[in-house]
């Protein structure tokens, strides 16, 4: 099987950010992801 990237948008910011076939779930890019994390503690 292929591994490749997807191409995606932050639901938050609405940046483009590349992910890896498995992590396709991710809807946030790395730093709206930190950044919910704190909010959700």
């Amino acid at each position: 099987m292929v591994d490749y990237k997807i191409v995606k948008y932050c639901r938050a910011c609405k940046k483009r950010f590349v992910v890896n076939r498995d992590e396709s779930k991710l809807n946030f890019c790395v730093k709206c992801q930190n950044i919910h994390k704190e909010e959700n503690k």
